[in-house]
């Protein structure tokens, strides 16, 4: 599956602008293959690279969400079922602490797309 295809799934809007964005740059870099356009070649292959890494970026940052996502539903339902069974703090912060971890880390790779 295509990072662009998890991400439309996951994030439409973002979906939609890096479509958008793709078939832009595809039009221009079909332009520039006129021998007169040569020189715009290298930048539109600079902008190419910097949206598929914008487009890995997010779509890997979606997934982690998602994960960080599913394992406190889990969680969740952990704890339903457990209701009756008290759990100790640091068993509970022992489950939360790698779900918190995702969510860093995914925020901070988008982050630095801004």
């Amino acid at each position: 599956m295509s990072t662009l295809h998890a991400l439309s799934q996951a994030a439409p809007a973002a979906h939609l602008a890096l479509s958008a964005l793709q078939g832009e740059l595809a039009r221009l870099q079909m332009l520039a293959s006129q021998p007169e356009q040569a020189t715009l070649r290298d930048s539109l292959t600079q902008l190419a690279s910097l949206c598929q890494r914008v487009e890995h970026t997010l779509a890997n940052g979606v997934h982690s969400l998602a994960r960080a996502g599913d394992g406190l539903q889990g969680l969740l339902d952990l704890l339903q079922h457990a209701e009756d069974k008290p759990m100790p703090a640091h068993r509970l912060a022992g489950l939360l602490t790698p779900l918190q971890q995702q969510v860093v880390h995914a925020s901070a790779d988008i982050g630095q797309l801004l």
